[in-house]
């Protein structure tokens, strides 16, 4: 080896060795700067106290109308990659050619999405948009020409899926984002009320042979005008609501913990929506493509925010699978991938800070911490000190999955019941750490 190569490489041992010293120094630098801004993490592991079930709201992707006919063609094995539960689709009616005149129906379009979907194994989530143009007053934003025509196609979509297709579980939006699409509105003269009343009539009279869900609005955001008429609405005619939906696309995170409190305080003074279930349809840090979307700030945002909403919400629905706001191949899909590393059990966990968030999981016999350090101005960095407690086992193998990284595995002993490691994260980094014990 040449001397200038041995220096090199001595160069990047001693940066290695001293990034965690660097970064323990950034750590006291800014205890003293961020005082009331924020505090840093000190994440505990409690290997012994199981939670329950580990929720998974993380299992869903959406895709708009940007490549539909054929989204699905080269990424089934990535979506199935990341243990893909639901994927939501809409334009089901304008994108496919569905309804023709006379009410005939063809489905073969959306069937080839539907089976592909299927195939990668997860299930279609449906939104019911837009309005068919056989039926249509103008276009495919306007209301029906026969309010009963609109009921009959909703019937005849949830018979064809929930029945003739034999699929369980699917789910049926009505319409997409309908403040935005068609500017519909909670009273006037175009009346959303009205357009889910009579979706809600037509899933009410659909033979099946499978369950189902059905609900909405799938508005923009979360507006107080629309759940405060949405709501009373869905009593005083009895309707079927299964699930609540929004869109949030908004790199605060605090705006995410913020809609469901709202939601909350709302159901809660109403037993008859006690079972609704709370649904996030599409999910960004921006709305518009590029942006923080493709970045490891939105890989980061992804994972705090499934963080926030653990047991709050029944899925969060990342916007889109492929196109210009995709994440397959992107770093989105690698926030994915770690989520779709983690047990189905979710064990206690303290210790979060201001910007580094921590969640753990329990897989066989091995324990399990996901940390991620969120931070979208990019520039907050510390070295986080994880520790696992309440430890049966002294011999243990260590996995560090880096996000967008590698793997390092090493093997680690202890005599006592605990074991710390510190962690570096710079901006935007996550790590998964799993700890399996060694059989003696």
């Amino acid at each position: 080896m040449k001397r200038d190569q041995i220096i090199s490489l001595g160069g990047v041992v001693i940066l290695a060795l001293a990034l965690p010293l660097l970064l323990k120094g950034v750590n006291y630098v800014q205890k003293l700067m961020v005082g009331a801004e924020g505090r840093l993490a000190a994440i505990t592991v409690e290997t012994d106290r199981v939670l329950g079930p580990m929720p998974q709201p993380w299992r869903a992707l959406a895709q708009g109308g940007e490549d539909l006919l054929g989204f699905m063609d080269q990424v089934g094995g990535q979506v199935a990659g990341v243990k893909t539960q639901y994927v939501r689709i809409d334009h089901i009616y304008d994108g496919f050619n569905v309804v023709g005149n006379g009410l005939t129906f063809n489905w073969t379009g959306l069937d080839r999405v539907v089976d592909k979907i299927r195939a990668a194994g997860a299930t279609p989530f449906l939104s019911l948009s837009y309005m068919p143009l056989a039926i249509s007053k103008g276009d495919i934003l306007d209301e029906p020409r026969d309010w009963n025509e609109w009921s009959l196609v909703v019937r005849k979509t949830i018979e064809h899926f929930s029945g003739e297709k034999n699929i369980p579980g699917v789910y049926y939006e009505v319409w997409n984002e309908p403040d935005l699409f068609g500017k519909w509105t909670m009273g006037g003269n175009k009346d959303y009320k009205k357009l889910y009343l009579y979706a809600s009539r037509g899933a009410q009279a659909a033979r099946v042979s499978q369950s189902f869900k059905f609900g909405g609005p799938a508005t923009t955001g979360l507006y107080k005008n629309w759940m405060d008429r949405f709501f009373p609405f869905i009593l005083e005619n009895r309707l079927r609501l299964d699930f609540f939906s929004w869109h949030r696309y908004d790199a605060d995170l605090a705006k995410y913990s913020q809609d469901v409190a709202f939601v909350n305080r709302w159901i809660e003074s109403h037993p008859y929506f006690a079972n609704v279930e709370k649904v996030i349809s599409e999910m960004g840090p921006d709305s518009e493509k590029g942006g923080q979307n493709d970045t490891r700030a939105g890989a980061a945002h992804l994972l705090a925010v499934m963080r926030e909403l653990l047991y709050q919400i029944k899925y969060v629905f990342t916007f889109s699978v492929t196109g210009q706001w995709g994440v397959v191949g992107k770093p989105r899909y690698e926030a994915l991938r770690l989520l779709s590393n983690l047990g189905d059990q979710r064990l206690a966990v303290t210790g979060d800070g201001t910007w580094v968030r921590a969640f753990g999981a329990k897989k066989g016999d091995a324990y399990q911490v996901l940390v991620v350090n969120y931070d979208p101005k990019g520039r907050h960095s510390e070295v986080v000190p994880v520790t696992f407690v309440n430890l049966s086992s002294e011999n243990f193998l260590l996995r560090q999955i880096t996000m967008g990284g590698g793997t390092i595995q090493s093997e680690v002993a202890t005599t006592e019941a605990i074991l710390q490691r510190e962690i570096p994260m710079t901006p935007n980094s996550a790590v998964l750490l799993e700890l399996t014990p060694k059989s003696q």
